[in-house]
């Protein structure tokens, strides 16, 4: 029974110590180089400003790679609700609605 608990705390320690681990570590949780003012007042100035495709609210001011997907960072065109807008064809928004649907040869029952 004393091994038992000993054991039992032992796994306690090292879970919790793990959990830790990963939140320093996370690149999800890394934070943006630039709040969105900061983006807003580069931009108003005419200077560039990055975002990436899959996380629109993430700002920074050098071109490179998205922390979170790795993906390049894309040129901003403006900031709108918070979300990067990009340059027409440049944007991971697509509008599915209007998008032409290709037949797959398969009946519906």
């Amino acid at each position: 029974m004393k091994k038992s608990l000993i054991f039992f705390a032992i796994f306690l320690m090292l879970l919790n110590g793990a959990a830790c681990a990963a939140d320093v570590t996370d690149p999800l949780n890394k934070p943006s180089p630039l709040t969105i003012e900061q983006a807003m007042q580069l931009l108003h100035d005419s200077k560039p400003v990055y975002s990436c495709g899959m996380k629109p609210n993430w700002f920074s001011g050098k071109p490179g790679q998205c922390p979170c997907c790795t993906m390049s960072l894309m040129k901003v065109k403006a900031i709108n609700g918070g979300k990067a807008v990009f340059e027409e064809g440049n944007s991971m928004n697509m509008d599915m609605k209007n998008m032409p649907m290709k037949d797959n040869g398969m009946e519906k029952k």
